[in-house]
């Protein structure tokens, strides 16, 4: 992030502490509670915005040169880059009768063979044989290939749309504010560690809704993290439907101590991105945590993270050092997720017809507004409208 950009940050998080309170907007907000149980609207977030939005689904360094991967998240995909480079991604589905074509989760291009019928495919897409293949003439072959899914790279990662679809425009689709901070992280060259496969039986915005506040932490996170944050106190920005929170540390008034060209913003708290729709980016002082939400069904949740590291661990010492830092990060996540669970019972229960968002608690507001938006719909009630 550029230094004026922190410094700005920086004297904004000490006016808050001066006057003692966080940002805030100017009235609470309540959501209907059928938003986190009905089937319905599972469908239609995961049809109608999930499957169309770019989303993040590998490290560009998962998929080397001559190479393949394969994903199966909320529809089956093949990821295979050429000798020269190219990133190309596809429906892993045989346009047969419709068999998950590839069954590795990664490896050297080569001809895909259908296991049902062995029809077979080059990793460009095209259809290259069919036995017996008489049985099909009438039909044209070009309708045949695999269905094209459009992919594109940006800070070292491959984002996917689930669906066939225009190409991606990533500049349009961050805006120029996330690419200015994103850009400073140079991730590009950042190496992944500790990746994490995680399912619990919560609704998907059960497990969005506990990153984008810090009300939370002194109660839920009393045996892991509490002791180094200052209690709910942050920024809170969105631009378009990104968010960008900043969760400030106990140790912030340091910097009163320091020339404004020494302040670091990632030394004195942590900065908390929501690239919409469903990757959580947790910037830390060294390293940086990646966590993609995906509906598993109305009532589950699947994340994908990891982390990534400026350089691999070189010694033991380093290899302790981040595996006791997500030791930490993922304490505080089961513990999140259990309070979620409580959630979910208790909204089930039908104690109450809506939730509510503290004027401390925006960032929620916007991450459901963005739902609204994307599906014509008008749910997030804002008090005084």
């Amino acid at each position: 992030m550029q230094h004026a950009t922190q410094v700005e940050l920086l004297k904004r998080t000490l006016a808050l502490v001066e006057r003692g309170v966080s940002e805030c907007v100017e009235s609470p907000s309540a959501l209907p509670v059928d938003l986190y149980l009905d089937e319905q609207r599972y469908r239609r977030e995961r049809d109608e915005i999930l499957r169309r939005e770019p989303l993040l689904v590998a490290r560009s360094s998962e998929i080397p040169a001559g190479h393949f991967i394969t994903r199966d998240l909320l529809a089956p995909l093949l990821l295979t880059r050429d000798e020269q480079g190219r990133l190309r991604g596809f429906l892993n589905v045989c346009k047969h009768r419709g068999t998950q074509l590839v069954g590795d989760a990664a490896g050297r291009n080569r001809v895909f063979v259908c296991p049902y019928h062995a029809w077979a495919y080059n990793p460009d897409g095209q259809l290259r044989g069919i036995p017996h293949g008489y049985g099909f003439q009438g039909i044209d072959r070009a309708c045949l290939n695999l269905t094209q899914v459009p992919v594109a790279e940006r800070f070292g990662a491959v984002w996917a749309r689930h669906s066939p679809g225009p190409a991606l425009d990533m500049d349009a689709f961050f805006g120029e504010q996330i690419l200015a901070d994103f850009d400073s992280f140079a991730l590009d060259d950042h190496v992944i560690f500790d990746p994490q496969d995680i399912r619990r039986p919560v609704n998907w915005k059960l497990t969005i809704d506990t990153f984008l506040e810090n009300y939370h932490v002194t109660r839920a996170h009393q045996a892991t993290i509490d002791h180094l944050f200052w209690p709910n106190l942050g920024l809170f920005e969105r631009f378009g439907r990104h968010i960008r929170n900043y969760y400030v540390k106990r140790n912030l008034q340091e910097i009163l101590d320091q020339p404004e060209r020494d302040w670091n913003l990632r030394r004195h708290g942590n900065l908390l991105y929501f690239l919409w729709p469903n990757t959580l980016v947790l910037v830390e002082p060294d390293h940086i945590d990646f966590s993609t939400v995906f509906p598993d069904g109305p009532l589950a949740t699947r994340v994908l993270g990891h982390t990534l590291l400026p350089e691999a661990p070189v010694t033991e010492k380093a290899q302790r050092y981040f595996e006791k830092n997500n030791a930490i990060l993922y304490s505080a996540l089961e513990e999140d997720f259990a309070m979620a669970v409580r959630v979910q019972a208790g909204i089930q229960a039908g104690a109450s017809d809506r939730l509510w968002h503290g004027r401390f608690e925006q960032a929620l507001r916007w991450f459901h507004q963005g739902l609204d938006e994307a599906l014509g719909e008008e749910r997030v009630e804002v008090l005084g409208r």
